[in-house]
């Protein structure tokens, strides 16, 4: 809104002019200058060429079969493209957006499409917070059903690798007199850069934090996430601690599942250890996530063995949910945000993989059996 403060302030507009534009903006959920007719013909056509309702404009949406997510591209100033997420958890219950805070992201993550970008840029506050916004006239213009009620920082980007521009936002949105939002209906998440985690529970105690964990050993997690071989698990434990004793608010444990490499029976154990050297595991709460298909060369755990590992972590006094996937055909669930595909490739190919130690509930066996049908179920007995 800076922009607006001085195209009204260098057009001597009276200071009440300023209460109508953030109430147009925030309150009417406008898209244009256009639309705030409450303002003077021309300065609304002032305001639209000195300074836009929205710093990004649609290039294009995607909508999933089921309606419950919708996939925007949107081009910034530079000409930039970001994506962002609108999703319906429940299928008539209010929308929670997926804002990106990068443009591309320097975390590198194996199994995750944005990290095949690479780090373009940084986004400002303001392109991060009008995420928000360009949904809010979105639904608006749509007559969607149900109100815009949540917002996770879990798109394209590291947020706490922008932690200045992250900052900003959240202060955006948790303004009465703007977004006016709750921080318990914010979520940041984030893959575990330690100062900004500290800096974040300072900041903002009443937002809730998630951790992309995915293993919780150090061998298994700098492979899937080398970017962090600075923060150790042990680390991560601690900062969790320090959370906890300021903020007493629950922590998401994100945990992508993938077949052969984080699945396995030694996993659950070691993230049911994780989960209690903490010291409160009633508030941490794992969020499992049936990993998304991208370009990479991993592959996603089969359902049977995901819902044996939860049961396992639950045996272990773990609480954990199987996260429910949207938007995977429009290429807008978790892990699947990109705007420079890779070149395409002539036809699929498997990566070769060392042989892996049985995973939850399986048997062991040294001797893969070939050209054999796989039994129903996975091969898996159940736990006892």
């Amino acid at each position: 809104m800076e922009k607006v403060r001085k195209s009204l302030a260098a057009a001597g507009e009276p200071a009440f002019r300023l209460r109508q534009a953030l109430d147009a903006v925030f309150k009417n959920d406008i898209s244009s200058w256009e639309e705030a007719r409450t303002l003077p013909p021309a300065l609304r056509e002032r305001l639209n060429r000195e300074a836009p309702v929205l710093s990004g404009l649609q290039e294009r949406v995607l909508v999933s079969a089921d309606g419950r997510a919708h996939k925007a591209a949107l081009r910034l100033h530079d000409g930039a493209l970001v994506e962002t997420v609108l999703l319906r958890p429940k299928p008539e219950g209010d929308w929670s957006v997926c804002v990106s805070t990068q443009v591309g992201c320097a975390m590198a993550c194996t199994f995750c499409a944005t990290g095949l970008m690479g780090l373009r840029r940084n986004m400002s506050g303001e392109e991060i917070s009008d995420q928000v916004l360009f949904w809010r006239g979105y639904i608006k213009a749509r007559r969607l059903h149900g109100r815009l009620s949540n917002v996770v920082y879990m798109g394209m980007g590291e947020p706490m690798h922008n932690y200045a521009a992250v900052s900003q936002s959240l202060t955006e949105l948790l303004d009465p007199e703007r977004y006016g939002l709750s921080g318990r209906h914010i979520s940041v998440s984030t893959v575990g850069l330690v100062p900004g985690i500290e800096r974040f529970i300072e900041d903002f105690p009443t937002v809730n934090l998630a951790l992309s964990l995915h293993a919780a050993t150090d061998s298994v997690r700098e492979k899937m996430v080398p970017a962090t071989r600075a923060f150790p698990v042990a680390a991560l434990a601690d900062v969790l601690r320090k959370s906890l004793a300021k903020t007493g608010r629950k922590i998401f444990l994100e945990y992508v599942l993938l077949d052969g490499e984080n699945d396995r029976i030694r996993d659950s154990f070691a993230l049911a250890k994780f989960v209690h050297s903490v010291g409160r595991a009633d508030l941490l709460h794992v969020n499992l996530i049936v990993w998304n298909p991208t370009a990479t060369r991993h592959q996603a755990t089969e359902a049977d063995n995901a819902r044996r590992f939860k049961v396992a972590l639950e045996r272990q006094g773990v609480s954990v949910t199987i996260r429910r996937n949207l938007g995977t055909d429009i290429q807008g669930a978790c892990g699947q945000l990109i705007t420079r595909l890779p070149p395409p490739r002539s036809a699929p190919r498997e990566a070769a993989r060392p042989a892996r130690e049985p995973r939850t509930g399986e048997r062991p066996r040294s001797h893969p059996p070939k050209n054999r049908k796989r039994p129903e179920g996975g091969g898996f007995r159940p736990l006892s």
